[in-house]
Parts: structure tokens; C-alpha cells; sequence
């Protein structure tokens, strides 16, 4: 019996106020920069491109390094085109496509 007595009875629900401000820093840079509008001297290394609902890195896809220049591109594509099922080789042409558009 002391216990319960000795508790101060019960304690109030803690009450939680969304009209408080944050005070927590954000999780990410409110400010991005868009790729035009960059130096001229950086370069985006990745190129990222939308298939079926998925976002792919298209230099993952064909099996090249990041940034590697259109030689390079150009026969991992044709290696990638000759070895995939036909299925799978509008998922090849959509990634080369978009390291051209990009390269261009």
C-alpha cells in the first residue's frame, strides 16, 4: 500500500504540441542546385534513368565505370546486346540512350 501512496498517483499523459517550432536540423540541404546551372568545370559522374517504374544508374547497368568515355560505353553496350535475352535488351538501349543524351 505504501507504494501506490509513495508514487504520487497518477501520472498525466504527456501532451504533444504541433504548433512547436523544430528544433532538430534538417536532414537534407534545403538548397539543391540543379545540373545547368553548375561550373562548367564539374562533372556529374552518375546518370540515372527511369525504367519500368525503377531508377537505374545507367554505367552500373552496362557494366562501366562511372564517367567512362563513349568508346568504352559503346562496346560494353554491343557485349551487353549480344549475351542479354531479347527481353532484356530495351533495358540496355534505354541506359545507352541516356549516357548519349547526356554525353551529347
Amino acid at each position: 500500500m505504501w507504494y501506490f501512496l509513495s508514487r504520487g498517483g497518477p501520472k498525466k499523459p504527456t501532451s504533444l504540441n504541433l504548433r512547436a517550432s523544430d528544433s532538430a536540423p534538417p536532414l537534407i540541404n534545403p538548397v539543391i542546385q540543379r545540373v545547368d546551372t553548375l561550373p562548367q568545370d564539374s562533372k556529374t559522374l552518375n546518370i540515372i534513368f527511369n525504367y519500368n517504374g525503377h531508377s537505374w544508374d545507367a554505367y552500373e547497368v552496362l557494366g562501366v565505370p562511372a564517367g567512362a568515355n563513349l568508346v568504352v560505353v559503346t562496346e560494353a553496350y554491343q557485349s551487353c546486346i549480344r549475351r542479354c535475352e531479347k527481353d532484356s535488351i530495351d533495358f540496355f538501349e534505354t541506359a545507352y540512350k541516356a549516357i548519349l543524351d547526356r554525353k551529347a
